[in-house]
């Protein structure tokens, strides 16, 4: 077992590295309460009284973990596991919300209750914290146990599981109509991000699909375009990854023929402006970008789509909102939720099902086609007297 001395915050921590019974390293973080400032020599005693502690009783390590000790352990390891945006979601609000909560909680892994867990949603529900931001606490919360229990195997159950989470209030998305999105379209003409919205409208893209979409995954031959690099934002940072957000979202599109031909003419305007540009430009694949090849932040694209939809007084959505009018098109097209879930690249068809509604009112509209074709044109009166039911 080894020990040293971290300054976090301006005060004294120790470090302790040693092997867990299957052998594995680990570290537990110890506050000395000692402020940075003249507190060394001190800081080094109590170092080496912990380690002679936890060296006559090396159980003592892991019977006591406290619950936000935990929580450091477990990012460390979904840094290693999730998306860069993914795992900074997870640090900001483990080390905001949950570390600071439960650190003053004083409470360890295996003395924490149900009832403590409960406590902290109804804290955060009465601070004013949405039901949808509570729940991805509870993700972090509880994928930390389920560590505790499967990989640490200091507690056989996981207590998080026991709890009533806040209910979510139904989500209602908006999208637009076919003649909306061609409005869009040429509204959009001329627009930096027209390559962009024009993507995202036809194919579902999500925002670090569209800005990671490279000339390379585009075959004009095969007229294929694939996903498989997304742009995605780590903090104030955008960072361009050979990752997308799941399996299913790692996929092959057709190019239609406006695509297609919109995408050769973007690729032929591009040439030209490095030529223009000359040592200026901005060498790169990617397709959205601007005309001196600098890439477009994540958050450009966002603000000037709304901007655009202000200045020409069209209908407010988000961006994001694009992939659902996609979507919508799809379900009036006649395509079940199984085929547009292939087509957005959905890990599964829970998250499809959101369009179900959609599928009901196209149902709604072939039941008034086919009563159209059958109708009688008695407008609904019936010559019989006798109503058979």
């Amino acid at each position: 077992m080894t020990g040293r001395l971290q300054i976090k915050k301006g005060f004294y921590y120790i470090i302790l590295n040693y092997k867990d019974e299957s052998d594995k390293y680990r570290q537990k973080w110890i506050s000395t309460g000692l402020p940075e400032n003249n507190n060394k020599r001190r800081a080094e005693q109590l170092l080496h009284e912990t380690l002679s502690e936890y060296e006559d009783n090396r159980e003592v390590l892991l019977q006591g973990m406290p619950i936000h000790e935990l929580f450091r352990e477990w990012l460390a390891v979904k840094k290693t596991t999730v998306r860069a945006n993914s795992y900074e979601s997870y640090r900001v609000t483990g080390e905001s919300q949950l570390i600071p909560y439960f650190e003053k909680l004083n409470v360890s892994v295996q003395q924490l209750q149900p009832a403590q867990i409960q406590k902290y949603y109804t804290d955060k529900a009465e601070q004013g914290i949405k039901a949808s931001t509570i729940i991805k606490h509870h993700t972090i919360l509880h994928g930390a146990l389920d560590y505790a229990v499967k990989t640490l195997g200091i507690i056989k159950a996981n207590p998080a599981e026991r709890v009533t989470l806040p209910r979510k209030q139904p989500r209602t998305y908006t999208f637009y109509t076919d003649e909306q999105m061609k409005k869009l379209f040429l509204t959009a003409q001329g627009s930096p991000i027209e390559m962009a919205i024009r993507l995202s409208a036809t194919y579902g893209f999500r925002r670090s699909e569209v800005l990671g979409l490279q000339w390379s995954a585009v075959d004009f031959k095969q007229k294929t375009i694939v996903v498989q690099h997304t742009a995605i934002l780590v903090g104030a940072e955008t960072v361009y990854v050979d990752m997308v957000k799941g399996k299913a979202s790692n996929r092959t599109m057709p190019l239609t023929k406006d695509i297609e031909l919109f995408l050769k003419k973007l690729y032929a305007h591009q040439r030209q402006m490095k030529k223009m540009c000359g040592n200026s430009y901005y060498d790169n694949d990617y397709i959205c970008k601007w005309d001196d090849g600098r890439l477009f932040d994540p958050n450009f694209i966002t603000r000037k789509f709304r901007q655009l939809l202000e200045q020409k007084n069209l209908t407010p959505i988000r961006f994001h909102d694009l992939r659902h009018s996609s979507a919508s098109l799809l379900v009036n097209s006649g395509f079940t939720l199984k085929e547009i879930q292939d087509w957005l690249g959905h890990a599964d068809i829970g998250s499809t099902d959101i369009y179900s509604h959609l599928l009901y009112q196209s149902k709604q509209n072939m039941a008034e086609r086919v009563n159209a074709a059958l109708s009688l044109g008695d407008d609904g009166d019936s010559t019989n007297e006798d109503i058979y039911v």
